[in-house]
């Protein structure tokens, strides 16, 4: 096993247990991991060195499973939350769809969700006003940090007092609390106590991480009341439904265990779609937490090819919003649903699955580049995953309509990371992936061997089998581990500034002042602090410069019809791409680009390659890499 150049900080950071005044290695890491996931059956339902094999090719990252298992997997645990992505749907009452999103964020899923009219129409609107005081004992050492939102002049003795419990449910049944009593058509007055909610800095023993103390949950608290105030005797639009969960996963974020993650669509047909396009322009800040997608079908797409005048100034407008600031993306949820029995008009917050109202699904990845040429090693690794994730799929879930959908549908996503080191292994460029005989069959050999494997231990463990078992997610955090490419995408950079994010009262901090690294504040999450890392991508010792290409050298087109090759022979849930393309690239051609490939994709991003506050990289030119390098703390492993 050897880390990639920033790997071994990735893991500290990201995925190492506690383990008493330490943190645990990557081996003990790899053997919880494994643990965790082979208890979820019975011993019977396991290959005889079935363990013993899974755990040597994910300490060696010929596989690497996702984030969510890498963090929560554990046999001496019940509760493993292993699911790394969710859609939200709407139920019957307000606190149905964020509650859920909370409850999910909270766990460290990421989770999505249709924002569109037909959805939010069938909402009850909130019917009066809530009336909220939020009350702490004078003891507590954090009460100055939220001081603000305690109000002196609280209710008569009448109105119970609710004290918030200090658990993840806790924090869920505040919300709900608020969203309940704005359905009731009188003016409600709630008081909740925060002073059990554990101050900020304790360990929470249990999911592991810094507790945050109650100001986030006190600051989400006001701000949903305020939202469904405002929206008293109508219904609420996308953009006040998209505020509401912006405001739960920006509490999440300030709650310092993991980073919140959601997507939010909708339908390019809705009357106020237009809104929607252009809801990050005015304020960058604004919707941060969210990437934000265009839903379209084959009736737009044909409206769109015959000139229909509201496709047409859709379209117009997005390609714009891509070129300007990376948004909307577009998922076209014809495609995507043409085997599906459920409606999936949403996805997980990257785009690579599509998932049914309160769905959830969990991945793992073949790390292609460690296989090269290999490929009865590449087919062996993703049999094993195939068995990890079918596995993964009995972990907990509390909510009961989750679990029943996960049961019947039991999706999974087995997918690549390492692509552009396997195509170099194979002396084929990165852009010439789409026209490669010999990496279709590659491709072709491994997904059989996926469904065959998903056929028979589903029917082993009598269970329904998988209604999809392939897919392309980013992989970015789990690729650093190897310091490999990132799912599909060409590298970005030989050489760049890479930006990590850690809480603000992380210990790990002070590891990187030691190396003289770039330190500052975060601009988009409070209580968060940003390291700049100058890397040199390993790539670059492994194979000839005639091979590797970087993004910026890649047209539009080419990146889009290697997305498509994935697609095709690859993935049968979607690909998780963003399209990589110059500032200087003119709308007409990016139209043109997105024209012809839209009908053969499920979703896609384009993002331009300029220079953003605080971007996760940045390009360094060639030949000043050592110089920067000196200066600010490079990666602590080269080549």
């Amino acid at each position: 096993m050897k880390w990639g150049p920033n790997g071994e900080a990735v893991f500290a950071r990201t995925y190492a247990r506690p383990k008493g005044d330490r943190s645990e290695t990557w081996a003990e890491a790899v053997q919880r991991v494994v643990k965790g996931n082979i208890s979820l059956v019975s011993p019977q339902h396991l290959e005889p060195a079935e363990p013993t094999y899974l755990a040597q090719a994910i300490h060696n990252m010929g596989l690497l499973p996702a984030g969510r298992h890498l963090w929560s997997s554990n046999a001496d645990n019940p509760r493993q939350y292993l699911m790394n992505c969710h859609r939200a749907g709407w139920g019957e009452h307000l606190a149905d769809h964020f509650c859920f999103t909370f409850d999910q964020l909270m766990t460290g899923g990421g989770v999505g969700a249709n924002f569109s009219n037909s959805y939010l129409e069938q909402l009850p609107m909130p019917a009066g006003r809530v009336e909220l005081h939020i009350v702490c004992s004078p003891s507590h050492p954090d009460r100055e940090e939220f001081a603000q939102h305690l109000d002196p002049s609280l209710p008569g003795a009448a109105v119970a007092v609710h004290s918030v419990e200090d658990s993840r449910e806790g924090w869920v049944d505040a919300l709900r609390q608020i969203l309940d009593l704005a359905e009731m058509s009188t003016t409600s007055e709630l008081v909740l106590d925060v002073s059990e909610v554990r101050p900020r800095g304790s360990l929470i023993a249990g999911f592991g991480g810094i507790a945050s103390g109650p100001a986030p949950l006190v600051e989400l608290l006001v701000n949903a009341t305020n939202i469904v105030n405002d929206c008293v005797g109508r219904e609420l639009t996308s953009l006040d439904a998209m505020a509401l969960d912006h405001a739960i996963a920006s509490c999440v974020v300030s709650g310092n265990v993991r980073r919140s993650a959601r997507m939010s669509q909708k339908s390019a047909r809705d009357n106020d779609v237009l809104d929607f396009v252009t809801c990050k322009l005015d304020d960058p800040t604004a919707h941060w937490s969210t990437n934000i997608s265009l839903e379209i079908d084959d009736l737009w797409v044909e409206q769109l090819q015959h000139g229909q005048p509201q496709a047409t100034a859709v379209f117009t407008a997005a390609v714009q919003g891509m070129l300007s600031d990376g948004e909307p993306g577009f998922y076209h949820s014809d495609n995507a649903g043409r085997d599906e029995d459920g409606d999936v008009r949403a996805t997980n917050p990257c785009g690579e699955q599509p998932l049914e109202d309160w769905e959830a699904c969990c991945l793992g990845h073949v790390n292609l580049a460690y296989f090269g040429k290999d490929l009865d090693g590449a087919i062996e690794a993703a049999r094993l995953m195939t068995r990890f994730l079918i596995r993964a799929t009995h972990a907990q879930l509390d909510d009961p309509k989750q679990r029943a959908i996960v049961d019947e549908n039991r999706r999974i996503g087995v997918g690549l990371t390492g692509v552009q080191e396997w195509a170099a292994a194979h002396e084929i460029r990165w852009s010439d992936i789409q026209d490669s005989d010999e990496l279709r069959f590659f491709l072709q050999e491994m997904a059989r061997a996926v469904d065959n494997e998903a056929d028979y231990y589903s029917a082993q463990l009598g269970i329904n089998r998988p209604v999809k078992t392939r897919t392309i997610a980013p992989t970015g955090t789990v690729s650093k581990l190897a310091g490999v490419s990132e799912g599909v995408h060409p590298i970005y950079a030989r050489h760049f500034l890479q930006r990590m994010r850690y809480a603000a009262d992380d210990p790990k901090l002070e590891e990187h002042r030691t190396k003289n690294r770039h330190i500052e504040d975060c601009m988009y999450a409070d209580r968060t602090k940003v390291v700049t890392i100058p890397t040199r991508h390993t790539i670059l010792d492994q194979y000839d410069n005639d091979l590797i290409q970087s993004v910026d050298e890649i047209s539009v087109d080419d990146q889009l019809a290697v997305q498509a090759f994935f697609q095709k022979y690859w993935s049968d849930n979607a690909v998780s791409f963003t399209a990589n393309i110059d500032p200087d690239t003119s709308h007409t051609e990016l139209a043109k680009a997105l024209k012809r490939w839209l009908p053969h994709l499920k979703g896609t991003t384009v993002f331009t390659d300029k220079s953003r506050p605080q971007s996760p990289y940045e390009r360094i030119p060639d030949g000043v890499y050592e110089s920067i390098a000196e200066v600010l703390g490079g990666n602590d492993q080269v080549g």
